[in-house]
């Protein structure tokens, strides 16, 4: 009787289970697969003149639903993230910078529309750049906006909204006098590591009115070897550093557990070179406590040895 009610539970669990899963599945069989390209658009803009774009929004489901979209303008939010990471979502007024003007002179062809399964939308854009617009850099977002799961439930109130967003960004070069300034604030390599791999920091600034790409070079070599253990001479790391604004980067290189290596790293920005030299210990923590340990014993046997070599002073009167 009970192995009959054992096997009753296991079946109903596993039921249960499967079912879960399948409603998950189910779920995720029906949810948007959409994509927006170019995810980036370098252009450059004459002051006077207008200019012609568009995105392409493709939309593969394996649901016979439409999807629907609405397309707004985002901004950067330039020099809010020391490591350059673009903010797709802000369109906080507050936000917009001389670099942002861009965003009221974009008009867009379509602001909704839908994209049936497997099929692809285009979205027209022109910008019409004004006779005195600054030069230098201009940047915004279009924003592709999934809100398909919309709607009311069933006491007729509005449901949860789920909204799914997707950008593709404007990154643009107005025309004329352009100031390309920056600073190398720090390009550091630690001496010493407990394990690999080695990563070497940077911190740029760019102080000129236009978007630029520094460049990073991390080269390795074993202490007495020039055979290099990793490098990136032939194709530098390069990252987009805004206008105004600063950015940390990392570049990393994997090394042996222990060994003592030579690390130089190259970081160029408008031309502005910084080149750091230095040579690296790689010491895991446990060989650490192990040397210590080593030396304090290797200490306290000295101190014993000479205390015992150490003569006793005799007493006045002792023979």
């Amino acid at each position: 009787m009970r192995k009959s009610i054992i096997v009753v539970l296991a079946v109903v669990l596993g039921g249960l289970f499967f079912s879960v899963l399948k409603a998950s599945a189910d779920e995720e069989m029906t949810g948007s697969i959409m994509t927006v390209s170019p995810p980036t658009q370098e252009i450059v803009l004459v002051p006077g003149e207008k200019f012609e774009g568009s995105i392409d929004v493709s939309n593969s489901v394996n649901s016979g639903s439409d999807l629907k979209y609405s397309v707004t303008i985002g901004s950067f939010g330039l020099g809010k993230d020391e490591n350059g990471n673009v903010d797709y979502n802000n369109t906080d007024v507050d936000t917009i910078t001389s670099y942002n003007q861009i965003m009221d002179w974009i008009k867009l062809g379509k602001e909704s529309g839908v994209v049936k399964p497997n099929e692809t939308d285009t979205i027209p854009f022109t910008i019409t750049v004004p006779s005195d617009a600054p030069a230098g850099g201009q940047y915004a977002t279009i924003i592709v906006q999934d809100d398909s799961d919309n709607g009311e439930n069933n006491d007729g109130n509005v449901a949860i909204q789920n909204v799914v967003q997707f950008a593709s960004a404007i990154i643009a070069e107005v025309a004329g006098e352009t100031r390309n300034e920056a600073e190398i604030v720090e390009n550091n390599i630690p001496a010493f590591i407990f394990s690999s791999p080695l990563s070497a920091s940077s911190l740029v600034k760019n102080n000129g009115n236009v978007h630029t790409n520094a460049k990073y070079i991390l080269q390795v070599w074993p202490l007495f070897s020039d055979e290099e253990i990793c490098t990136n001479e032939e194709d530098p790391t390069e990252s987009l550093v805004m206008p105004e604004a600063e950015r940390l980067h990392v570049e990393e290189c994997g090394l042996p557990a222990i060994g003592i290596f030579k690390a130089k790293q190259t970081v160029e920005i408008f031309g502005e070179k910084s080149v750091m030299e230095k040579t690296v210990f790689v010491c895991p923590l446990w060989l650490l406590f192990l040397i210590v340990f080593a030396i304090v014993m290797l200490v306290i046997w000295i101190v014993m040895k000479t205390k015992k070599r150490k003569p006793v002073k005799r007493e006045e009167g002792e023979q």
